[in-house]
C-alpha cells in the first residue's frame, strides 16, 4: 500500500495514475559499529512512532476485467448448458489515519456485467457505490479492533469469505498466537439471505508449521426459505439454511520459502426448518502451493496452487471459490481447483483458474425421486488487474 499526503491524494483522485516509488535506501555497510546500527534503529523506531501520530492519507485501488465460462450438467433433469460472464470492476480505497492508532477505511466500487447468459447483460450492474466502511484502533501492546463493513475471510475461505456488518476483535499475532471474535451479521439485500451470529477462531506459526482453529454458529435473520417460494422452486430448500454451525481445523506446513502443503478439516451441521431437514458432514480440503500469490511490484513474480476439495453441504457458509458450489444444493461437492498468477508488468497481473466439481453425496434426493447422480461442473476463468 503506498502513502500520500492529502494533497497528493487529491491529485491521484483526478488522474488514478501511480505516483513513483522512492528508490530504497542502500543498504548499511557491514563495516558499521554495533553502535551506529543501534542508533540507526532507533532512529527507524523513532520516525515510526512519530508516523503513526502524524495523520495522513493511504490509497490504492485497481481495475479489473474478468472473463469465465462454465458448463454445468444435471442428467437426472436432463440438464446441459453453458454460462458465459464478462465484468469489469473499478475499485478505489482511501485510508484515512487519524493518529492514536485510530483510522477509517472505505472502498469505492462500480461494477459492469457486461455478459451475463443467467440474469442478462448489465441487469445485475452496480454502479459506484460504497462496498466498504470502517473504523478501526490498534492499541499498540497487540489488540486490534474493527468496526463497520468490510470483508472478513478466516483462513482461507473455504468456509466463509463475505462482506458483513459488525465488530472484530483481534489479539496478538500469528507467531505468538492470535485470537479473533467477530459478532455481526453478512451483507444481503433481504433478511432470508443475510445470517447473523458469532465467529472465534485461533491461530498459531511455529517454525515452518502453521495451524489455527475457527467455530461459526450463524443463522439468518427471516425464514431461509419459505413454503410458497418451495412449492414454486423445490430446489430452494437445496440451499435455504436458517442455521449452521462449522468447526473448522487448520494445519500446514512450510517445504521451503515458496511450497507448502495445507490441510483443513471441517464437521457441520445444517438445519432447515421448513421441512425440518438436519444435515451433517465431515469434509476436507487440501492444497498444495507451489509459489505463494506473487507481489504486484515485481514483475515477472509468479504464483500457483492446486486443491482437492470434498465439502458435504453443511461445512461450508461462503465459499471464497469463483464455481458456484450451491449448484449442488444438499449434495454438496467434492472435485479440483487450480489457480495461477503472473505479473505482467509493475502493478499488472494476470490470473487464470479453473474447478472441475461433481457431487459429494452424489445420492441425495433432488425432488420427485430424482438426484444429483451425474452432476458436473467445469469453471474455466481469466482475469486481467491493473493495480494504483
Amino acid at each position: 500500500m503506498r502513502h500520500y499526503t492529502p494533497a497528493a491524494f487529491a491529485l491521484l483522485c483526478i488522474a488514478l495514475s501511480p505516483a513513483p516509488t522512492a528508490a530504497s535506501p542502500p543498504a548499511a555497510s557491514a563495516l558499521q559499529t554495533d553502535t551506529s546500527v543501534s542508533a540507526a534503529d532507533a532512529d527507524t523506531a523513532t520516525e515510526a512512532a512519530q508516523r503513526a501520530k502524524t495523520p495522513r492519507v493511504e490509497f490504492w485501488g485497481d481495475y479489473r476485467w474478468l472473463y469465465g465460462k462454465a458448463r454445468m450438467e444435471l442428467p437426472s433433469v436432463t440438464q446441459r448448458r453453458g454460462v458465459f460472464l464478462s465484468t469489469r470492476r473499478l475499485r478505489i480505497a482511501p485510508t484515512a489515519h487519524l493518529g492514536g492508532g485510530w483510522s477509517v477505511s472505505g472502498m469505492l466500487e462500480d461494477i459492469r456485467y457486461d455478459k451475463d447468459t443467467i440474469a442478462g447483460a448489465h441487469r445485475n450492474d452496480r454502479h459506484l457505490y460504497l462496498s466498504r466502511l470502517y473504523a478501526e484502533h490498534e492499541n499498540g501492546h497487540g489488540a486490534k479492533i474493527r468496526a463497520g463493513r468490510f470483508i472478513f475471510t478466516p483462513i482461507e475461505g473455504n468456509v466463509f469469505d463475505k462482506r458483513v456488518e459488525g465488530v472484530r476483535w483481534r489479539y496478538g499475532d500469528k507467531n505468538v498466537g492470535m485470537t479473533s471474535i467477530f459478532y455481526g451479521r453478512t451483507v444481503a439485500p433481504t433478511g432470508d439471505k443475510r445470517k447473523r451470529g458469532i465467529i472465534l477462531g485461533y491461530e498459531r506459526n511455529v517454525a515452518r508449521w502453521m495451524g489455527g482453529a475457527f467455530y461459526y454458529d450463524m443463522e439468518t435473520e427471516l425464514p431461509a426459505v419459505t413454503r410458497a417460494q418451495a412449492v414454486k422452486d423445490p430446489l430452494a430448500l437445496h440451499n435455504g439454511i436458517d442455521r449452521q454451525r462449522i468447526l473448522e481445523l487448520f494445519a500446514g506446513h512450510r517445504f521451503d520459502r515458496y511450497r507448502s502443503l495445507e490441510v483443513e478439516y471441517l464437521y457441520g451441521n445444517a438445519r432447515t426448518d421448513l421441512d425440518r431437514h438436519d444435515d451433517e458432514g465431515h469434509g476436507y480440503v487440501a492444497t498444495l502451493r507451489l509459489r505463494p500469490s506473487p507481489d504486484v511490484e515485481r514483475a515477472g513474480d509468479y504464483g500457483a496452487w492446486i486443491a482437492y476439495y470434498h465439502q458435504p453441504r453443511a461445512t461450508y457458509l461462503h465459499h471464497t471459490m469463483d464455481g458456484d458450489p450451491t449448484f449442488f444444493g444438499r449434495a454438496g461437492f467434492r472435485g479440483w481447483g487450480a489457480r495461477a498468477d503472473i505479473i505482467l508488468a509493475r502493478g499488472v497481473a494476470l490470473a487464470v483458474e479453473g474447478y472441475d466439481l461433481r457431487p459429494a453425496r452424489s445420492a441425495t434426493p433432488l425432488f420427485m425421486g430424482r438426484t444429483f447422480d451425474g452432476a458436473r461442473q467445469r469453471v474455466l476463468g481469466m482475469s486481467l488487474t491493473a493495480y494504483f
